[in-house]
């Protein structure tokens, strides 16, 4: 089972199934706990305690939201490809960036640039964030950064801070232009390309938590839990109108793994309405 994260009321019916508890005793336990708890740590451990107590049936698969802009073509392509995956096969992306003299290729310890046939030095690269560039591209182990990622809710989704900024050019893609000095890639990606928010549906033990990477499946579970509380009781005790989407929690997989389609659910297209 998974907790439905599109809006409130879904999430409020789904921790109601959870709890097997009614959505009126729900509320009011909710806005005991909030104003009772002395201090932020008092809150969570309150909110940990109803967990305990109260959860008869634990989400084993959890809802992904990943916000991506795609060129023309190729958004029904809908497996979720990791960093590796999409710059080193043959695929709309790195066909773009070939036909601009820009390739890529798989090393034993990180991914090469070859820009019109010469390997980039990042350490000689005077413009632009090199040192992204270098963490993107694997070059301090332990520190790779390939992995797919989303966000857990979708109810203020399009309230992120990151939302807005996804909505151009990805950071990997602007920081490459920027540092190879190539900006007619970057004119063409946005002119020939759409902005979507993509859904999956995934096991939650093969998911991590953005920070709590080591959490076992229960720790992942209670922490579920726990996040949806928090926003069922913001809800419960703000304005609607001035809500935002700072604490939605940020979902990666593993550095090499790429989402099979089989775990995809519906995508949505967001248009320049939904920017405002």
């Amino acid at each position: 089972m998974f907790i439905d994260t599109h809006s409130k009321e879904s999430m409020l019916k789904s921790v109601c199934e959870i709890f097997h508890i009614s959505q009126f005793e729900l509320r009011d336990v909710l806005y005991g706990i909030d104003r009772s708890a002395s201090d932020d740590d008092d809150y969570i451990e309150k909110l940990d305690a109803l967990i305990q107590e109260r959860t008869v049936d634990y989400p084993d698969e959890i809802l992904l939201f990943h916000l991506s802009r795609r060129l023309y073509g190729t958004e029904d392509n809908v497996s979720g490809r990791n960093l590796v995956d999409l710059l080193t096969t043959d695929n709309a992306f790195s066909g773009l960036m070939k036909k601009a003299g820009i390739e890529f290729v798989k090393g034993e310890q990180h991914i090469d640039v070859l820009h019109n046939g010469t390997t980039v030095d990042w350490d000689k690269c005077y413009h632009g964030n090199s040192s992204y560039m270098k963490v993107r591209l694997g070059y301090y182990k332990g520190r790779e950064d390939y992995c797919f990622n989303g966000f857990a809710f979708k109810d203020l989704l399009y309230r992120n801070s990151y939302f807005r900024e996804l909505s151009g050019m990805p950071e990997f893609l602007s920081q490459l232009i920027e540092c190879l000095g190539c900006k007619k890639v970057g004119i063409y990606y946005m002119e020939h390309s759409d902005y979507y928010c993509y859904e999956y549906k995934l096991p939650l033990e093969i998911v991590m938590f953005d920070d709590h990477d080591n959490y076992s499946l229960v720790q992942k579970q209670h922490y579920l839990i726990r996040c949806v509380l928090q926003r069922l009781t913001l809800y419960q005790t703000s304005d609607i109108r001035y809500m935002y989407d700072h604490d939605n929690p940020i979902l990666r997989l593993a550095d090499d793994f790429t989402v099979p389609e089989e775990y995809y659910v519906t995508k949505e297209k967001i248009t320049n309405d939904m920017l405002l």
